[in-house]
Protein backbone atom coordinates (compact mmCIF):
# COMPACT_ATOMS: atom_id res chain seq x y z
CA UNK A 1 0.00 0.00 0.00
CA UNK A 2 1.51 3.41 -0.95
CA UNK A 3 2.43 5.82 1.82
CA UNK A 4 -0.22 8.52 2.18
CA UNK A 5 0.69 12.11 1.34
CA UNK A 6 2.01 14.17 4.22
CA UNK A 7 0.92 17.47 2.76
CA UNK A 8 -2.47 19.18 2.93
CA UNK A 9 -4.71 19.55 -0.10
CA UNK A 10 -5.27 23.31 0.08
CA UNK A 11 -3.89 26.36 -1.71
CA UNK A 12 -0.12 26.69 -1.36
CA UNK A 13 1.63 30.06 -1.27
CA UNK A 14 5.20 31.13 -2.01
CA UNK A 15 4.87 34.73 -0.89
CA UNK A 16 2.73 37.00 1.29
CA UNK A 17 -1.01 36.66 0.64
CA UNK A 18 -3.96 38.72 2.01
CA UNK A 19 -4.56 36.45 5.00
CA UNK A 20 -1.13 37.16 6.48
CA UNK A 21 -0.47 40.71 5.26
CA UNK A 22 0.77 42.82 8.18
CA UNK A 23 0.03 45.93 6.10
CA UNK A 24 -3.53 44.77 5.49
CA UNK A 25 -5.58 42.18 7.36
CA UNK A 26 -2.95 41.84 10.10
CA UNK A 27 -2.28 45.53 10.60
CA UNK A 28 -1.57 46.03 14.31
CA UNK A 29 -1.81 42.28 15.00
CA UNK A 30 1.32 42.34 17.18
CA UNK A 31 0.35 45.57 18.92
CA UNK A 32 2.08 46.03 22.28
CA UNK A 33 3.78 42.62 22.27
CA UNK A 34 7.29 41.80 23.42
CA UNK A 35 8.91 39.35 21.00
CA UNK A 36 12.09 37.36 21.64
CA UNK A 37 13.65 36.06 18.41
CA UNK A 38 16.61 33.67 18.43
CA UNK A 39 18.55 33.49 15.16
CA UNK A 40 17.55 36.99 14.08
CA UNK A 41 20.71 38.03 12.27
CA UNK A 42 19.70 37.22 8.69
CA UNK A 43 17.23 35.48 6.39
CA UNK A 44 14.04 34.25 8.02
CA UNK A 45 14.93 35.57 11.47
CA UNK A 46 15.62 39.09 10.21
CA UNK A 47 12.47 39.08 8.05
CA UNK A 48 10.44 37.93 11.05
CA UNK A 49 11.79 40.80 13.17
CA UNK A 50 10.77 43.24 10.42
CA UNK A 51 7.31 41.62 10.22
CA UNK A 52 6.63 42.04 13.93
CA UNK A 53 7.87 45.62 13.81
CA UNK A 54 5.47 46.39 10.96
CA UNK A 55 2.67 44.64 12.86
CA UNK A 56 3.06 47.00 15.80
CA UNK A 57 5.03 45.13 18.47
CA UNK A 58 6.29 47.23 21.36
CA UNK A 59 9.61 45.49 21.87
CA UNK A 60 11.99 43.18 20.05
CA UNK A 61 14.74 41.21 21.77
CA UNK A 62 16.96 39.91 18.96
CA UNK A 63 19.69 37.34 19.48
CA UNK A 64 22.32 35.60 17.39
CA UNK A 65 25.87 34.40 17.88
CA UNK A 66 27.31 37.63 16.45
CA UNK A 67 26.31 40.98 17.92
CA UNK A 68 27.37 42.90 14.79
CA UNK A 69 24.89 41.14 12.53
CA UNK A 70 21.86 41.64 14.77
CA UNK A 71 22.82 45.25 15.46
CA UNK A 72 22.63 45.76 11.69
CA UNK A 73 19.15 44.20 11.62
CA UNK A 74 18.00 46.46 14.45
CA UNK A 75 19.30 49.53 12.60
CA UNK A 76 17.51 48.45 9.44
CA UNK A 77 14.21 48.05 11.31
CA UNK A 78 14.51 51.48 12.93
CA UNK A 79 15.26 53.03 9.55
CA UNK A 80 12.21 51.40 7.98
CA UNK A 81 9.97 52.89 10.68
CA UNK A 82 11.28 56.46 10.53
CA UNK A 83 8.33 57.52 8.39
CA UNK A 84 5.99 56.64 11.26
CA UNK A 85 6.99 59.07 13.97
CA UNK A 86 4.20 57.84 16.25
CA UNK A 87 5.79 54.43 16.68
CA UNK A 88 7.80 53.72 19.79
CA UNK A 89 9.59 50.45 19.17
CA UNK A 90 12.37 49.41 21.52
CA UNK A 91 14.89 46.92 20.15
CA UNK A 92 17.47 45.15 22.29
CA UNK A 93 20.18 42.89 20.88
CA UNK A 94 22.14 40.11 22.56
CA UNK A 95 24.90 37.77 21.40
CA UNK A 96 24.19 34.25 22.62
CA UNK A 97 24.82 30.67 21.51
CA UNK A 98 21.62 28.68 21.99
CA UNK A 99 23.59 25.56 22.94
CA UNK A 100 24.96 27.34 26.04
CA UNK A 101 22.27 26.68 28.66
CA UNK A 102 23.62 29.25 31.13
CA UNK A 103 24.05 31.96 28.50
CA UNK A 104 20.53 31.36 27.21
CA UNK A 105 19.15 31.70 30.73
CA UNK A 106 20.99 34.98 31.21
CA UNK A 107 19.71 36.24 27.85
CA UNK A 108 16.09 35.45 28.69
CA UNK A 109 16.57 37.13 32.08
CA UNK A 110 17.92 40.28 30.39
CA UNK A 111 14.88 40.37 28.11
CA UNK A 112 12.47 40.11 31.05
CA UNK A 113 14.42 42.71 33.04
CA UNK A 114 14.29 45.11 30.09
CA UNK A 115 10.69 44.62 29.00
CA UNK A 116 9.04 43.01 32.02
CA UNK A 117 7.80 39.99 30.10
CA UNK A 118 7.92 37.85 26.94
CA UNK A 119 4.75 37.50 24.87
CA UNK A 120 6.17 35.60 21.89
CA UNK A 121 9.22 33.31 21.74
CA UNK A 122 10.48 32.47 18.25
CA UNK A 123 13.24 29.87 18.05
CA UNK A 124 14.81 30.23 14.61
CA UNK A 125 18.37 29.11 15.43
CA UNK A 126 19.37 26.08 13.38
CA UNK A 127 22.29 24.12 11.98
CA UNK A 128 22.86 21.71 9.10
CA UNK A 129 25.89 19.60 8.20
CA UNK A 130 26.65 18.62 4.58
CA UNK A 131 24.45 15.68 3.66
CA UNK A 132 26.28 12.36 3.94
CA UNK A 133 25.23 8.79 4.63
CA UNK A 134 25.50 7.57 8.20
CA UNK A 135 28.72 5.58 7.78
CA UNK A 136 30.40 8.42 5.90
CA UNK A 137 29.43 11.42 8.01
CA UNK A 138 31.40 13.08 10.80
CA UNK A 139 29.84 11.79 14.07
CA UNK A 140 30.70 15.00 15.88
CA UNK A 141 29.00 17.04 13.17
CA UNK A 142 25.99 14.69 13.23
CA UNK A 143 25.48 15.27 16.95
CA UNK A 144 26.03 19.02 16.59
CA UNK A 145 22.92 19.17 14.41
CA UNK A 146 20.92 17.61 17.24
CA UNK A 147 22.63 19.81 19.82
CA UNK A 148 21.60 23.01 18.04
CA UNK A 149 18.27 22.07 16.45
CA UNK A 150 16.85 20.27 19.45
CA UNK A 151 19.08 21.05 22.44
CA UNK A 152 19.18 24.78 21.66
CA UNK A 153 15.40 24.85 21.34
CA UNK A 154 15.03 23.08 24.69
CA UNK A 155 17.35 25.61 26.35
CA UNK A 156 15.27 28.58 25.20
CA UNK A 157 11.91 27.02 26.00
CA UNK A 158 13.16 25.82 29.40
CA UNK A 159 14.15 29.34 30.44
CA UNK A 160 11.32 31.27 28.77
CA UNK A 161 8.35 29.22 30.00
CA UNK A 162 8.05 30.99 33.40
CA UNK A 163 7.57 34.36 31.67
CA UNK A 164 5.31 32.90 28.97
CA UNK A 165 3.08 31.38 31.64
CA UNK A 166 2.49 34.87 33.05
CA UNK A 167 1.56 36.29 29.65
CA UNK A 168 -0.16 33.14 28.34
CA UNK A 169 2.11 33.65 25.39
CA UNK A 170 3.08 31.93 22.17
CA UNK A 171 6.06 29.75 21.21
CA UNK A 172 6.98 29.19 17.56
CA UNK A 173 9.59 26.58 16.69
CA UNK A 174 11.20 26.55 13.25
CA UNK A 175 10.90 22.99 12.00
CA UNK A 176 11.03 21.78 8.39
CA UNK A 177 9.19 19.68 5.85
CA UNK A 178 12.38 17.61 6.13
CA UNK A 179 10.89 16.21 9.33
CA UNK A 180 8.35 14.36 7.19
CA UNK A 181 10.62 13.19 4.41
CA UNK A 182 13.37 10.54 4.32
CA UNK A 183 16.27 10.68 1.88
CA UNK A 184 19.92 9.58 1.91
CA UNK A 185 22.28 11.82 3.84
CA UNK A 186 19.74 13.80 5.85
CA UNK A 187 19.50 11.65 8.96
CA UNK A 188 20.75 14.26 11.45
CA UNK A 189 18.68 17.14 10.14
CA UNK A 190 15.55 15.05 9.56
CA UNK A 191 15.72 13.44 13.00
CA UNK A 192 16.26 16.80 14.70
CA UNK A 193 13.23 18.38 13.03
CA UNK A 194 11.02 15.33 13.52
CA UNK A 195 11.89 15.37 17.22
CA UNK A 196 11.20 19.11 17.29
CA UNK A 197 7.63 18.51 16.13
CA UNK A 198 7.18 16.01 18.95
CA UNK A 199 8.72 18.45 21.42
CA UNK A 200 6.05 20.99 20.44
CA UNK A 201 3.42 18.38 21.29
CA UNK A 202 4.98 17.94 24.73
CA UNK A 203 5.01 21.70 25.34
CA UNK A 204 1.32 21.77 24.45
CA UNK A 205 0.60 18.77 26.68
CA UNK A 206 2.33 20.29 29.70
CA UNK A 207 1.45 23.98 29.39
CA UNK A 208 -1.56 24.59 27.14
CA UNK A 209 -4.01 24.33 30.02
CA UNK A 210 -2.06 27.17 31.64
CA UNK A 211 -2.32 29.33 28.55
CA UNK A 212 0.82 28.75 26.48
CA UNK A 213 0.32 28.11 22.77
CA UNK A 214 2.98 26.45 20.61
CA UNK A 215 3.43 25.80 16.90
CA UNK A 216 6.10 23.86 15.02
CA UNK A 217 6.33 25.32 11.55
CA UNK A 218 7.85 24.57 8.18
CA UNK A 219 8.92 28.06 7.03
CA UNK A 220 8.68 27.17 3.36
CA UNK A 221 11.53 26.75 0.90
CA UNK A 222 13.60 29.85 1.60
CA UNK A 223 17.18 30.38 0.45
CA UNK A 224 19.28 30.86 3.60
CA UNK A 225 22.90 30.47 4.62
CA UNK A 226 21.90 27.12 6.12
CA UNK A 227 20.71 25.83 2.75
CA UNK A 228 24.16 26.37 1.21
CA UNK A 229 25.31 23.00 2.58
CA UNK A 230 22.64 21.22 0.52
CA UNK A 231 22.91 22.80 -2.96
CA UNK A 232 20.76 20.07 -4.51
CA UNK A 233 17.79 21.64 -2.70
CA UNK A 234 18.17 25.07 -4.32
CA UNK A 235 15.66 24.42 -7.16
CA UNK A 236 12.99 23.88 -4.49
CA UNK A 237 13.78 27.03 -2.49
CA UNK A 238 11.36 29.41 -4.19
CA UNK A 239 9.62 31.08 -1.24
CA UNK A 240 10.23 34.55 0.19
CA UNK A 241 11.50 35.10 3.74
CA UNK A 242 8.47 37.32 4.32
CA UNK A 243 6.13 34.32 3.93
CA UNK A 244 7.17 32.69 7.24
CA UNK A 245 7.72 36.04 8.96
CA UNK A 246 4.20 37.26 8.26
CA UNK A 247 2.74 33.82 8.98
CA UNK A 248 4.30 33.86 12.45
CA UNK A 249 2.65 37.20 13.18
CA UNK A 250 -0.71 35.64 12.43
CA UNK A 251 0.00 32.49 14.44
CA UNK A 252 0.80 34.58 17.51
CA UNK A 253 -2.17 36.90 17.03
CA UNK A 254 -4.57 34.48 18.74
CA UNK A 255 -6.65 33.53 15.71
CA UNK A 256 -4.92 30.17 15.29
CA UNK A 257 -4.64 29.14 18.96
CA UNK A 258 -6.75 26.08 18.14
CA UNK A 259 -3.76 24.75 16.16
CA UNK A 260 -1.49 24.75 19.22
CA UNK A 261 0.70 21.66 19.50
CA UNK A 262 0.57 20.94 15.78
CA UNK A 263 2.88 21.09 12.75
CA UNK A 264 2.01 23.81 10.23
CA UNK A 265 3.54 24.67 6.87
CA UNK A 266 3.79 28.37 6.09
CA UNK A 267 2.95 27.47 2.50
CA UNK A 268 -0.57 26.49 3.57
CA UNK A 269 -3.35 29.04 3.19
CA UNK A 270 -4.41 29.59 6.81
CA UNK A 271 -7.89 30.81 5.86
CA UNK A 272 -8.57 27.56 4.02
CA UNK A 273 -7.01 25.55 6.84
CA UNK A 274 -9.39 27.20 9.33
CA UNK A 275 -12.35 25.95 7.30
CA UNK A 276 -11.17 22.41 8.07
CA UNK A 277 -10.82 23.02 11.79
CA UNK A 278 -13.41 20.45 12.81
CA UNK A 279 -11.78 17.79 10.64
CA UNK A 280 -8.37 18.57 12.13
CA UNK A 281 -9.56 18.62 15.73
CA UNK A 282 -11.79 15.53 15.45
CA UNK A 283 -8.96 13.53 13.87
CA UNK A 284 -6.27 15.12 16.06
CA UNK A 285 -4.36 15.74 12.83
CA UNK A 286 -1.05 17.47 12.00
CA UNK A 287 0.85 15.61 14.69
CA UNK A 288 3.60 12.97 14.69
CA UNK A 289 2.01 9.54 14.53
CA UNK A 290 2.90 5.92 13.79
CA UNK A 291 0.83 4.90 10.76
CA UNK A 292 -0.39 1.37 11.45
CA UNK A 293 -2.96 1.49 8.65
CA UNK A 294 -5.13 -1.60 8.45
CA UNK A 295 -3.23 -3.19 11.37
CA UNK A 296 -5.27 -1.08 13.81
Amino acid sequence: MPVSSQDVNITQHNDVYPGIDVNGSLKGAAGGKIVYIAGASRGIGAATAHAYALAGCAGLFLTARSLDTITSVASSIHSSLTADSSRELVIETDAVDVTDLKAVGESVKRCVEKFGRIDVLIVNAGYMEPWMNIADCDPIGWWKVLEVNLGGVFNLVHHAVPSLLKTQGHIILLSSVGAQKIGPGASAYGCSKHALNRFAEYIHCEYNAQGIKVFSIHPGGVVTELSSVAPHLLPYLVDTAELPGYTMVRLSSGSEDWLSGRYISCNWDLDELAKRRREIEDGDLLKNRLDVGSLA
